[in-house]
């Protein structure tokens, strides 16, 4: 949809918006064909379906006020491709989506006043940066987008108590600013809001309307991160079983296994992300990465075997024959020479 230039045009489509999303209060903040289409894209993204989730985004109407929900899942599903392939290629359609994602916000703010939906937008159009800036090693303008994210999700939550998809957003906010700040944890900046963090995520998980799945899943990285990994492992094997296309979940299993010192069980993990991963594998980062996980599981089983480790010798043997280009061999030195380590 074109964005006209002129003022009159920002307010019709605005107004459209407002009379898209405005309900009651007790009726819900999206009707069941918006949450049901929203429902399969989120499944075909946890499946690592892309390109049918984008097929699905494409058929949604791009008139009026499907058109912010359908860049927000679009910014969704271009920050889980760049995320699964360990890789930037979608960048500029990340920030051009970003940033018709936060006119769509401040036209719906301009045009009808305080709107919790629009600060939800608005919010998770920063977290959308700060994670990405975050990923890219920019801690600063991660942290400057993740205060703005903040803000725009207490702000939506002081309008409307009820909307509880913002406690997705802040939520994850309070958990990762916290563990990520934690040295500074004492100044009043940057107060130890875990806890709070997890409340709100559970808070999501069980009432939020179009995030719940999310905030679940968002859960099983707070539970790995705070060693609660019954709990992790509980809620990924779940998440597997409903999404079993995707990696996103074994990998989330492979950790938990791991901190849990289940090698075992991480190496069947891993072993299955490494058979996945060869039919695709992309610029061969993850590649490397489930490898590094194998090696070091298979050594911590096969250290007292007489006659070595024949899994890790062959293991060792197809790293060395991948054409591995010359970006990713840099970024993952430390491990490839950890994976052929005798």
């Amino acid at each position: 949809m074109q964005r006209p230039r002129h003022v009159a045009g920002r307010l019709i489509i605005s107004l459209g918006m407002i009379a898209f999303f405005a309900t009651g209060v007790h009726s819900g903040h999206f009707d069941s064909e918006l949450k049901d289409r929203l429902a399969r894209v989120s499944a075909h993204i946890y499946n690592d379906r892309f390109g049918e989730a984008q097929l699905l985004l494409d058929s949604l109407d791009r008139d009026g006020g499907w058109a912010p929900i359908r860049r927000l899942f679009s910014a969704i599903l271009y920050q889980s491709y760049m995320m699964a392939a360990e890789s930037d290629i979608l960048k500029d359609q990340f920030f051009a989506v970003l940033d018709s994602l936060e006119r769509d916000a401040q036209d719906m703010l301009a045009g009808g006043g305080d709107s919790a939906v629009a600060y939800w937008l608005l919010g998770h159009e920063h977290a959308f940066r700060s994670l990405f800036y975050g990923r890219a090693g920019h801690f600063w303008r991660a942290l400057k987008h993740g205060l703005s994210a903040r803000n725009a999700y207490n702000r939506g939550y002081r309008v409307d108590s009820t909307f509880h998809d913002l406690a997705f957003g802040l939520g994850s906010y309070q958990y990762w600013k916290s563990v990520k700040t934690k040295a500074v944890n004492w100044t009043p900046l940057f107060n130890d809001e875990r806890r709070q963090g997890i409340d709100l995520l559970r808070l999501a998980a069980d009432s939020a309307e179009i995030s719940s799945e999310a905030a679940t899943a968002g859960l099983v990285w707070v539970y790995i991160n705070e060693n609660m990994l019954v709990e992790a492992i509980r809620l990924a094997s779940d998440l597997r079983d409903k999404y079993p296309d995707g990696l996103t979940f074994l990998w989330a299993l492979g950790e938990a296994y791991r901190k849990m010192d289940d090698y075992k069980a991480a190496i069947d993990v891993y072993e299955t992300i490494l058979t996945r991963l060869e039919k695709q594998p992309g610029n061969y980062y993850n590649v490397i990465e489930a490898s590094y996980f194998l090696a070091n599981g298979y050594r911590a089983l096969g250290e007292n075997e007489p006659d070595g480790n024949p899994k890790l010798t062959r293991l060792q043997d197809k790293i060395r024959s991948l054409a591995i280009p010359e970006e990713t061999r840099n970024r993952q030195k430390k491990k490839i020479r950890q994976i052929l380590s005798r």
